[in-house]
């Protein structure tokens, strides 16, 4: 059983490790004096941004769910991502919402087991399509300013981390790709995986990886239907689902821009640019499972890569907002969506 308490702590520990190292390193006379100067309505406006965010996700689920007959309503869609946004903060390359979300489709509105899987994997499908399409860009822009500043040595430390993000994004994208178009084959694989996990695995999992193992091929079988039902009857609503993933994270890139605006600082065309690319880098490093919710990469990414166009004594205070905002605003509101769930399950009797 996954201990969220303890990645809880973890996080905090590691993100306030994080923000004074940010703020003993940048800080100075000037950073003071701007943030005398700090235009309140961006930062609120940014905030409002990452709440759209959600709403925009709970449209697309809506949406999916619509392309395979299943009438969702906004509302309670919009539970069921904030409370998969909490346990995805909580957890190494955000793994833990999908199980949860999963379970809630199944048992608030009725979606098959199978077909809620289709969906959430439909989700992750279409943003890691979205980062991928983006990648070559985003690399073009970000080598090329590297190349004409010098300052190459400011992301060099970064393309481990870069080089880790992108394998697991293929592996992320190859394994959902293939229980689109090889379903047998997938259903081999995953079947030879888990033998492999059982061998290794101490006697007491052995039950419930052969459960695993029964379950796999159904819910493979039942992905595979889902997505030639997305493609064919429910083509209109994919459709739909697929602009509201380039909503998304268009909502979601903005964010920073607002941000540095509220501390006085305005980007020119070509930092802009930078901004957006620099974005969808750090959108793979954080995809490494090296730490719950990407906390220490998260920040030590954004600084090196958010240096390239803020002004050095506001990069850390940049880096802290934008880190407030898009990540622990996720937590606040999927722990009160979270009690809400957690309310209607114990006042219905059910557990």
């Amino acid at each position: 059983m996954v201990n969220y308490k303890k990645f809880f702590w973890i996080t905090l520990v590691i993100s306030l490790i994080s923000a004074i190292a940010l703020i003993l390193f940048t800080t100075d006379s000037s950073t003071i004096e701007a943030l005398t100067q700090i235009r309140p309505e961006y930062i609120l406006l940014a905030f409002l941004f990452q709440i759209l965010t959600y709403l925009i996700t709970a449209r697309k689920s809506k949406f999916l769910a619509r392309s395979l007959g299943y009438e969702v309503r906004t509302r309670t869609m919009l539970e069921n991502v904030l409370t998969g946004i909490l346990l995805a903060s909580l957890t190494p390359a955000a793994v833990g919402g999908e199980p949860l979300r999963i379970l809630l489709l199944n048992k608030k509105s009725g979606v098959p087991v199978g077909k809620s899987t289709a969906i959430i994997f439909m989700e992750r499908f279409l943003d890691t399509f979205f980062i991928f399409l983006c990648i070559v860009p985003s690399i073009f822009v970000l080598h090329g300013t590297l190349a004409g500043s010098g300052e190459n040595a400011n992301v060099l430390g970064l393309d481990t981390l870069l080089l880790i993000g992108m394998i697991m994004l293929f592996l992320i994208l190859g394994v959902l790709l293939y229980g689109i178009f090889r379903p047998s084959a997938a259903k081999t694989g995953i079947r030879r995986f888990l033998i492999f996990v059982s061998k290794i695995a101490p006697e007491k999992y052995h039950p419930q990886i052969n459960l695993w193992i029964v379950s796999s091929e159904n819910e493979v079988d039942l992905f595979h239907s889902s997505f030639e039902r997305f493609v064919s009857a429910g083509k209109i609503s994919f459709l739909v689902s697929v602009f509201y993933t380039f909503l998304y994270w268009a909502v979601r890139f903005t964010i920073l821009w607002l941000i540095l605006a509220g501390l006085n600082i305005h980007p020119t065309t070509p930092e802009i640019l930078l901004l957006y690319a620099s974005q969808v880098v750090l959108a793979i490093i954080m995809v490494v499972p090296a730490t719950p919710g990407a906390s220490g990469i998260a920040e030590i990414g954004a600084f090196s890569l958010f240096s390239l166009f803020v002004p050095a004594p506001l990069v850390g205070i940049a880096v802290i907002a934008w880190r407030a905002i898009t990540y622990y605003v996720n937590i606040i509101a999927g722990s009160i969506a979270g009690l809400k769930v957690v309310r209607q399950y114990d006042t219905n009797g059910k557990h």
